[in-house]
């Protein structure tokens, strides 16, 4: 199937107050963490004199304190812009535009309230689905792994398996676009519905989705270039401050590629799947699958049930 490279281009410009936002909470962010590795080399640098292993403890100590801190600010910042993101899609991809009274970074947050209630609970079905999508990669990659003793057979299905890694967001995002477009739904119970029927489509998205990861890391690898002569070139000129020009270019190369490109080739994707998925009925035979393959997915099922019959599921 096609990429709709066309259509997701014009969506992509449509949702130019997005990319602002995006690039705008990216750039915050990159440079946030630019002053930190900062100060970081300063004092790692200070403490060096007194003993053989400060400094590398310090550096060890700086990449592994931050993890919830990070992991706060994705939950509750990055991640709440992105799913605004993908609602504002939808509505693009399916009905051309978005309606009136309204901006559309406001109405993006409305559908993510409306169809997620709390962030806590967006995150939640995000990570569930991830893992859910995981699985169903991992079972296609099963075939090499059996022949992984043929020479040359075990680095490509390890490179297959890192694409297929990072091909996961694109997907997770196209489940969630369905997810905004049916209101009737609850987020679980669309959800659950919307991996049905990736597993039932998934090999006509497959190689679709694992272009589009190529692309990323391609995009990413680019702008690393891009930013790294630069800052190799200032490297050489203040050879005392070589690390922190190059986490600077690594770390700008990040925010371009997750502000400006990531909303694009989501688009593809977005727009694949609802056009793969139109007038599909999910099977029931998946449903008893895919609880067989994931346990996630059973928890989606019961989270499911449990807004069906308005009864609290087992703990």
């Amino acid at each position: 199937m096609g990429l709709h490279i066309g259509q997701a281009t014009a969506i992509t410009l449509k949702t130019m107050p997005y990319l602002f936002l995006r690039l705008v909470v990216y750039g915050l962010f990159g440079i946030a963490t630019v002053i930190y590795f900062v100060v970081v080399y300063f004092v790692a640098g200070w403490v060096a004199p007194l003993h053989e292993y400060a400094e590398p403890g310090v550096w060890i100590l700086a990449l592994l304190a931050p993890t919830p801190i990070v992991s706060f600010i994705r939950e509750y910042i990055l991640y709440t812009v992105k799913a605004g993101h993908v609602a504002v899609i939808a509505e693009l991809a399916t009905k051309g535009k978005l309606p009136e009274g309204k901006g559309q970074i406001a109405w993006g947050k409305d559908q993510v309230v409306r169809t997620f209630k709390s962030t806590s609970v967006l995150f939640l079905v995000d990570r569930l689905v991830h893992g859910v999508i995981s699985a169903i990669n991992n079972g296609i990659t099963k075939i090499g792994d059996v022949a992984s003793g043929i020479p040359g057979v075990r680095g490509l299905m390890q490179f297959i398996n890192l694409i297929l890694y990072f091909s996961l967001t694109y997907v997770d995002e196209a489940i969630m676009a369905r997810n905004f477009l049916n209101p009737q739904e609850s987020a679980w119970q669309s959800s659950k519905i919307g991996l049905m029927l990736y597993a039932q489509i998934w090999k006509n998205i497959l190689w679709s989705s694992v272009f589009l990861a190529f692309i990323a890391l391609t995009i990413y690898a680019g702008l690393a270039i891009v930013f790294l002569v630069p800052a190799l070139g200032l490297a050489v000129a203040f050879p005392s401050m070589d690390l922190v020009f190059i986490i600077g270019a690594l770390v700008c190369a990040f925010v371009v590629k997750f502000a400006l490109f990531d909303p694009w080739t989501m688009s593809m994707m977005v727009v694949m799947y609802l056009k793969e998925i139109e007038g599909k009925a999910p099977n029931k035979e998946w449903e008893e699958k895919l609880e067989k393959l994931s346990g996630k997915f059973k928890q989606i099922k019961e989270k499911a049930v449990e807004k069906l019959s308005g009864a609290p599921t087992p703990a």
